[in-house]
């Protein structure tokens, strides 16, 4: 469990230092002061082993990543000064401390494929009078610091935009520990329920659904069964509120389905981080911890 966590250069955030973070932390302030940067950073910074790890808080949020020009790469950076590395240091309950950084690069190599041509393809209109600057890549470093003055090198991570595709390279540094699991309850409902059915299916087949079940009825205490379903040929949970049919997730108000959500993924995501973005909607102040 994360105890302490201090970010610099992400986003929003110039600075920042979180102490004596708890089982359960509620982040509350204005818009745009780095609420959902702090969840961005702690969710990135354990997911860097996947090649979509910078795009997946924009998909979450139903955004569409730009890969044109590395705006991608920029859009994480303060200001979108790339001149200035990105951050994200975190110590553990057991002491142990980790940093992660994140930098843009230019191409360290003698000997590139800069691409093809030949005279079949040749578009005058299109040649550049400029000459041309050598390519970037993002490097995405994570670093044991528990001694700080023999910081260790675990991951890196290259990363290259080449047109519409991100390429990545992983190079592990010795054995290092699991990363935690990490999950994003994000604002995007469609990726939420999917997620669900998905989690929902497996705690029914495994008959560990009651728990769930007595957990909802805080919310709606008509709630007697929870099943997967066919509603107009889409997948969805089902709920046996005690009429002649059973109710569609979609019909029985955000503030069930968020609920759900959060049970759902607290039993998938044992002994890990659990990253809620908006908890306040469709949730009724009472139920927030």
């Amino acid at each position: 469990m994360i105890k302490d966590i201090e970010i610099s250069n992400f986003k929003i955030i110039e600075s920042l230092k979180l102490s004596n973070l708890k089982r359960v932390n509620i982040i509350a302030g204005k818009n745009g002061k780095g609420k959902t940067s702090i969840l961005d950073s702690i969710f990135i910074s354990n997911d860097i082993e996947s090649p979509d790890c910078l795009l997946k808080p924009i998909v979450f949020r139903g955004g569409i990543p730009d890969l044109t020009n590395n705006e991608l790469w920029s859009s994480y950076f303060r200001d979108f000064d790339k001149s200035k590395d990105i951050t994200i240091k975190t110590t553990n309950n057991n002491g142990q401390k980790l940093e992660t950084k994140i930098s843009v690069e230019g191409i360290n190599s003698n000997t590139l494929n800069i691409g093809t041509i030949s005279s079949d393809n040749i578009d005058k209109n299109k040649i550049s009078p400029r000459s041309s600057k050598g390519g970037e890549v993002l490097k995405i470093r994570k670093y044991d610091a528990t001694q700080e003055k023999n910081k260790q090198i675990k991951i890196e991570v290259t990363q290259q935009i080449n047109g519409n595709q991100i390429t990545a390279n992983l190079v592990k540094h010795g054995k290092e520990a699991d990363p935690t699991t990490t999950t994003f309850i994000t604002t995007s409902n469609s990726i939420n329920n999917a997620n669900m059915v998905s989690v929902m299916g497996g705690l029914i087949r495994n008959k560990d659904k009651d728990s769930i079940i007595e957990s909802m009825k805080s919310i709606n205490s008509k709630i007697k069964d929870i099943q997967i379903g066919i509603i107009n040929q889409e997948t969805e949970i089902i709920f046996d509120i005690g009429g002649n049919k059973l109710v569609g997730l979609s019909a029985m108000g955000e503030g069930v389905g968020k609920l759900l959500t959060i049970l759902v993924v607290s039993y998938s995501t044992k002994n890990g981080i659990i990253l809620i973005d908006e908890i306040e909607n469709g949730i009724h102040y009472s139920l927030i911890p």
